[in-house]
């Protein structure tokens, strides 16, 4: 079944059937999985540890229920993995205790350090331009579509591209 252009479709709505049945059990853990799923990958955060991992072993249970298994559970939190560890959840990556070894992490494809809690975004190839041949909107909408935002973080810098070919769009320019 999957391979069919349906499929993260049928995925998605199976999931959010299963869920409601545990709305009134796990409202906070429901919520966010209606809220904050992205196909295959959970993003959310808590005010504090003991929430956390509250709503982590809620979720857990509440897909467990559905035969399905959330994986890779990260945090920039210690304290919040030792937990989650000795709950029995898979940790992501497989940290060794000592925080300053904790590689960088992918959330939704953008590098994310774990150590100190800021995401990264590689521009060196979006400023490349190649003036050889000339410059036309195809260009400017390529370069656009190079920017992956899916969180929106870059939407103050991709919005000028799009104002900009609005602009050439509206003027006529080729």
């Amino acid at each position: 079944m999957f391979g069919v252009n349906v499929s993260p479709f049928l995925l998605s709505a199976t999931i959010k059937y299963h869920i409601e049945k545990y709305r009134e059990q796990y409202p906070a853990a429901t919520e966010m999985l209606d809220t904050c799923l992205y196909v295959d990958n959970v993003i959310s955060g808590a005010e504090n540890i003991s929430q956390a991992l509250k709503l982590s072993k809620d979720a857990d249970t509440i897909m467990k229920n559905a035969s399905m298994t959330l994986r890779k559970w990260n945090s920039n939190n210690q304290t919040l993995r030792r937990n989650w560890k000795e709950e029995g959840l898979e940790i992501h990556p497989r940290h060794s205790e000592d925080s300053s070894q904790i590689p960088s992490s992918k959330v939704l494809v953008i590098p994310w350090n774990v150590v100190h809690d800021y995401f990264t975004f590689d521009v060196k190839e979006l400023m490349e331009l190649d003036t050889s041949k000339p410059i036309t909107k195809r260009v400017v909408l390529q370069s656009a579509g190079k920017i992956y935002n899916l969180v929106g973080f870059l939407s103050p810098y991709t919005i000028r591209l799009k104002y900009l070919l609005q602009e050439l769009w509206l003027r006529k320019l080729a």
